[in-house]
């Protein structure tokens, strides 16, 4: 989807008379211009280092976890698959030998209509996924025990799993080999929710979730804290500017550079996930947003979701049951590792390939 010549002057001249008017009004610094998708990696750069000094904080920042956040730019984007990207996708389905059932009418449904979103606020987003020694400090500060390990183990969405195998596959122990720096994973939503909320009280920011009577985790609007990304933020750091299939383009062949899925990650007995940022970065400096782990969204999943999204911070469905992951994990194909590309989990689904990334706010 492109943008016309009048189009662009519009949002550009509307830009200019808020930041004048901001101006004249309050005696402040313009802020600087949102990020208009499509842009180089050199302009995604550039959108952070601006915005960056405008709020006089540092582009990259470390937590008290020791790992960094990256500061993401307000701006505007086009979301989802046009559709000639979606027949391509098609055409790619047809390589994948494992296909799951509706594969293709989530490609051709829920991957459209491409459309416009805007996120008028600056984010820091995790450089990488959480990894097994962080979510380890948080489970020595506080003794809490996984949904995983009360319902019995991974690689499963039973609430009482009695499966031996499954049953030893924890969030320290996968079933694969691991390190402090792989991503965590066999945990559920609220596994990860738990952790969001401790990580915020630990930065002394303002806890994102609350838990509610019916125990469900809502948000609190306009908290500061940590807590998981919507789905359009998280499709908004992954393209990072790009229009294509990937951030880095619509060859398939590069993805090996930048993303460890099926043809990377499942070697002869070397299977699983890697030690985060092992491969290269999308233009906005994020590691694994292709493969690795699937990441787990904030949003409420919902096939037609795209029909009826608002088009300025949408928030997902305010109801339902399954909740979005993105970016797919390493027992994943190409076709699953695309920007483009929706899945969603039963909230207390919890497996060897999918784990979460934090978002928190400046």
């Amino acid at each position: 989807m492109t943008i016309k010549p009048a189009r662009r002057l519009s949002i550009l001249l509307l830009t200019v008379s808020i930041c004048l008017f901001t101006v004249v009004a309050l005696g402040a610094e313009p802020s600087p211009q949102p990020a208009l998708a499509p842009f180089s990696a050199e302009q995604a750069r550039a959108y952070q280092e601006a915005w960056a000094k405008h709020l006089a904080v540092p582009l990259e920042q470390k937590n008290s976890l020791g790992s960094t956040l990256v500061l993401i730019p307000p701006g505007e984007f086009s979301m989802g698959s046009t559709p000639e990207q979606a027949e391509a996708a098609l055409n790619l389905l047809k390589t994948v030998p494992r296909a799951a059932p509706g594969e293709a009418d989530r490609i051709s449904k829920e991957e459209q209509p491409h459309h416009r979103v805007v996120l008028t606020r600056p984010f820091r987003m995790g450089r990488t996924e959480v990894t097994i020694g962080e979510y380890r400090q948080f489970i020595d500060a506080t003794k809490y025990e996984t949904e995983t390990e009360l319902f019995g183990g991974g690689n499963s969405s039973k609430e009482a799993e009695t499966d031996p195998v499954k049953r030893k596959a924890l969030w320290y122990s996968p079933g694969y080999q691991v390190t402090d720096q792989s991503p965590v994973t066999q945990l559920t939503w609220n596994d990860m929710i738990a952790f969001c909320n401790w990580l915020s009280k630990r930065e002394r920011l303002d806890p994102c979730y609350v838990l509610s009577e019916q125990k469900v985790w809502t948000r609190i609007a306009n908290a500061n804290g940590c807590r998981l990304p919507t789905e359009a933020e998280w499709e908004y750091a992954c393209r990072a500017g790009t229009t294509t299939q990937y951030s880095f383009g619509d060859n398939v062949a590069d993805l090996d550079e930048h993303a460890w899925f099926n043809r990377t990650a499942e070697k002869g007995r070397e299977i699983g996930a890697r030690p985060v940022a092992s491969k290269r970065p999308n233009p906005f400096g994020l590691y694994d947003m292709h493969g690795n782990a699937w990441e787990r969204c904030e949003d409420y999943h919902a096939a037609n979701w795209y029909a009826k999204s608002p088009p300025k911070d949408p928030q997902g469905p305010a109801t339902g049951v399954n909740r979005v992951v993105r970016g797919a994990g390493w027992h994943y194909f190409d076709l699953h590792c695309r920007s483009a590309y929706r899945n969603n989990y039963s909230p207390i689904g919890r497996t060897g390939n999918t784990g979460f990334r934090v978002v928190c706010g400046l």
